[in-house]
């Protein structure tokens, strides 16, 4: 008991100057946040200066700390990222303590990857998170990747996927390098079994003239392996019966026509031998086709579905050189500028708008623009002004032969877009409220999958009782709309005024981040605006109903208005593939959409066609007899008279629904919709307005190799029935034209009134 008295008394009088100074703690700290440290000081005083790399109180280049220990890592990461902060007792100099802390970047973070699954071989994949930099560095397990850096929140990566790695899941990170680099957790990237060996024909079918030639071409997936053997109806090679193809996949039609027509055209994979795809197509004698030496019927209905209508040089361009060649052309024009004239007023918008249907060169752009302009639509009914409209233009002219993901991306985050459809400042739910669901409900709805459940071949799927299945219900669209907050116009606010100077920004403070679940698939918790609206798009964009739904409404808009199920089927086949993989690629949905037998039979039924709005029948009336439409036109309100005021249709529906029928009949017809009898005679009266030059010099036509043959009915009958119909007036409907001629009396009325009867007969309103 002595001794342990003895020993607890020495240990008390050990003087307070012997005990040691403890700081706290050590770590890493981003560069230009702080860090509280303290200071365990058993001295008297307690007191303690603070210093960092022996500079008392820190600097820029290595950090600065408090009198209290607050350190504060300094914006710009030193080359030695490690620094020395260390208390020092103020009554003992010699008594001090420091820890190190390491400078890092901020931490990098990984929120999504898109796609999760890849096949083995090359892939492509979009990254989302936060804190990316230009140095930011994607690792494959131990492989990094060729990197693009696109903004903070989005990087995207290419690489290669081994054979061995098939059915792993390998991890991903996100590593900024540089001093005081930072890697992300790890997420998993799922590889693919090998896929199945898949092939594809280009085009999926074709109509040629007797001894005319297709090129066919043959895209195989699945394996290194493209190469193909071709056969034409089980023959390899063809013979002289059925036509015959080269081992490059130009068909040769043969002199006759074939007693069986069409005939199958086959690509078979010389990896694969069961993997195979074939192509239609359709024999005709030498008044009509697809190559080179198409009548003029043939090369006019093309450029009736291909353009604003045709020219008489267009047509002699087709008759040379053939459709393919044509779309060719056609689709290597540079696109015509779209010019935003600034100020207050859209008629100096419309004006140009209609100009540019009917002059620009890039005619199939211009239609194809048109088209998709009907399917996704904004008005200058609410986008009252030029810079809240010409930006959409841009972008529609911009994607018409792109991808219709792209298209989907850029539209969702145009400010025009932002404004017309509410999805600017939609922010996440308060106390009460409720995100917009304007934009969500028309992107669904119109946008890409439609109300209901479709077959491949566009005709809706039914359940046991024969209803249509709906695509979505209302529970979705405000999920969607729940995913797509935190967008504002440009500015530097969180809910920025209207802005049309660029697109939209997210802001996360807005975004409802909570997890989101869809019709097949789902958004996890924690994601950003960006990655949200990603997510979406893809979910929506891989929707089995988005091939049948935009090919059929590009159907309409190009070729008839009832369409059969199995034209349709081939198109979506097209989306959903062109050939070489790709989905959604608009510029093979045209050209299959174009080249299709359906489209090329130049032999008219009674439900073939589509009825010509008043725009597209005025314009091509223009184009068709040399005329012009001003730049400087005041046109925009005759128009809107006859439903149609350019760039300002009534609802987001477009002018009409595309699901409109004619009245008393099962036909689809969604322009006859604004073509009542009052419109009938409005059209009329521009018509007649035109050929007498009563509409002012904004459209203008010349009828002067008319008038000089006015004193032959006949042969001004033809030179009408050549330039409008294309050969094709009946006999009924000459003569009517001859009784009408012969009650004028002079040359110029008798060319106006076979003009005018011609233009308003139902064989020239109505595009066969």
């Amino acid at each position: 008991m002595t001794k342990r008295f003895l020993a607890l008394a020495v240990a008390v009088m050990v003087p307070l100057h012997a005990q040691s100074i403890t700081v706290y703690s050590s770590g890493n700290v981003t560069a230009g946040s702080t860090r509280q440290l303290t200071a365990y000081v058993p001295l008297s005083p307690n007191t303690v200066t603070w210093s960092v790399n022996g500079v008392t109180g820190g600097n820029s280049t290595v950090g600065t700390v408090s009198g209290s220990g607050l350190y504060r890592a300094p914006a710009v990461i030193p080359a030695s990222n490690v620094v020395s902060v260390r208390a020092t007792s103020t009554a003992y100099p010699a008594k001090s303590h420091a820890v190190s802390l390491t400078i890092t970047q901020p931490p990098v973070q990984l929120w999504s990857i898109s796609p999760r699954t890849v096949p083995a071989g090359q892939f492509s994949i979009s990254l989302n998170g936060s804190n990316f930099t230009a140095n930011s560095i994607v690792r494959f397990g131990e492989v990094a990747l060729t990197t693009t850096f696109v903004s903070s929140t989005r990087l995207t990566a290419t690489g290669t996927a081994l054979p061995n790695q098939a059915g792993a899941s390998i991890p991903v990170r996100v590593v900024n390098n540089g001093v005081g680099g930072t890697t992300s957790p790890a997420m998993q990237l799922s590889i693919a079994a090998a896929p199945p060996v898949t092939v594809a024909v280009l085009p999926a079918a074709a109509t040629l003239t007797v001894g005319g030639t297709q090129q066919f071409a043959a895209g195989v997936a699945g394996t290194g392996n493209t190469a193909v053997t071709w056969s034409v109806n089980g023959n390899l090679g063809g013979n002289t019966t059925v036509g015959t193809i080269s081992a490059t996949g130009l068909y040769t039609a043969p002199s006759a026509v074939p007693a069986s027509v069409p005939v199958t055209v086959r690509a078979t994979s010389a990896a694969n031998p069961s993997a195979s795809s074939t192509a239609s197509v359709t024999i005709i004698p030498i008044s009509g086709g697809n190559g080179a030496g198409t009548d003029t019927l043939a090369a006019a209905r093309l450029l009736e579905q291909a353009a604003f209508g045709p020219t008489p040089a267009a047509i002699a361009r087709v008759k040379s050189v053939g459709v393919e060649a044509w779309l060719d052309e056609q689709f290597a024009l540079p696109e015509t500028a779209i010019i935003n004239p600034g100020g207050q007023g859209m008629a100096a918008v419309q004006a140009a708008h209609l100009h540019r249907l009917a002059t620009a060169p890039d005619q199939l752009r211009q239609r194809v623009a048109a088209a998709l302009a009907g399917i996704i639509v904004i008005s200058a009914n609410k986008n009252i002004y030029p810079d809240e409209l010409v930006p959409y233009l841009q972008i529609l002219s911009r994607h018409a032969f792109g991808n219709y993901r792209a298209l989907l991306g850029e539209i969702s985050t145009s400010a025009q877009m932002g404004k017309y459809l509410d999805l600017a400042n939609s922010n996440k739910p308060g106390p009460g409220g409720a995100a917009n669901e304007n934009y969500a409900r028309e992107l669904m709805q119109l946008f890409t999958i439609g109300l209901y459940h479709l077959n491949p071949d566009g005709t809706r799927q039914l359940d046991a009782q024969g209803n249509p299945l709906r695509a979505y219900s209302q529970f979705t669209v405000q999920q969607v709309a729940l995913a797509l907050t935190g967008w504002t116009f440009p500015g530097p606010g969180n809910n920025n005024w209207e802005n049309f100077s660029g697109p939209l920004q997210s802001r996360e403070l807005n975004h409802d981040s909570s997890a989101k679940t869809f019709v097949g698939a789902s958004l996890p918790a924690g994601q950003s605006t960006i990655a949200d609206m990603e997510g979406t798009l893809n979910w929506l964009f891989v929707h089995p109903n988005v091939g049948p739904f935009i090919s059929s409404r590009l159907i309409l808009a190009l070729v008839k208005s009832n369409p059969t199920p199995a034209y349709v089927a081939r198109v979506s086949a097209v989306f959903d593939n062109n050939g070489v993989g790709v989905r959604g690629d608009l510029k093979a949905v045209v050209r299959a959409i174009l080249t299709d037998a359906e489209a090329r039979n130049d032999t008219a039924t009674g439900n073939d066609g589509r009825l010509k709005d008043a725009i597209y029948h005025v314009v091509s009336f223009v184009r068709a007899l040399g005329g012009t439409v001003s730049p400087t036109n005041g046109q925009a309100w005759h128009f809107s008279q006859m439903g149609q005021a350019p760039l300002a249709p009534p609802s987001v529906f477009g002018y009409y629904s595309p699901l409109f029928r004619i009245p008393r009949t099962t036909l689809s017809g969604p322009e006859f919709q604004i073509y009542g009898p009052t419109e009938a005679v409005l059209r009329g009266n521009l018509f007649w307005g035109i050929i007498s030059g009563g509409a002012g010099g904004d459209l203008t036509v010349d009828l002067a190799p008319f008038t000089a043959l006015a004193g032959n009915t006949p042969a001004l009958i033809d030179a009408v029935d050549q330039a409008l119909l294309y050969g094709r007036m009946p006999a009924a409907m000459r003569q009517s034209l001859a009784n009408a001629i012969a009650a004028q009396s002079d040359a110029r009325a008798k060319a106006q009134t076979a003009l005018y009867l011609t233009a308003l007969s139902g064989l020239y309103a109505v595009q066969h």
